[in-house]
C-alpha cells in the first residue's frame, strides 16, 4: 500500500462503528419512528447518506492503494505520453 496505512484503519473502524449502530439502534429506532411516509423516507435518506459516504470512504482507501477494482495496479501518469506542439496547435486561445 502506497498510501498512508491510516486510510484503511480509519476505514474499518468506520465501518464497524457504523454496523454496531446500524444493528443496535437500526430496528428499534424504524419500529418507534412514526408511521407517516414522509417521516420514514427522511430516515431512509438519512441512512443513505450515511451509507455513501462510507462508501466514499472505501473509494478513497483503494484509490490511494493503488491497486485498481480489476487487480492490476494503477500508476497515474507513468503511461500517458506528452501531446506534441505541432498536434496541440497554438496555445493563445
Amino acid at each position: 500500500m502506497k498510501g498512508c496505512p491510516g486510510y484503511l484503519v480509519i476505514a474499518v473502524l468506520l465501518t464497524i462503528l457504523d454496523a454496531v449502530v446500524a444493528v443496535y439502534y437500526g430496528m428499534a429506532t424504524w419500529k418507534a419512528w412514526p408511521g407517516d411516509f414522509r417521516d420514514l423516507g427522511l430516515l431512509v435518506l438519512l441512512a443513505s447518506l450515511g451509507t455513501t459516504s462510507l462508501v466514499n470512504v472505501w473509494v478513497q482507501v483503494i484509490l490511494g492503494s493503488g491497486v485498481s477494482l480489476g487487480g492490476r495496479t494503477m500508476e497515474w501518469g507513468r503511461s500517458t505520453t506528452p501531446i506534441p506542439a505541432e498536434v496541440r496547435g497554438h496555445g493563445d486561445v
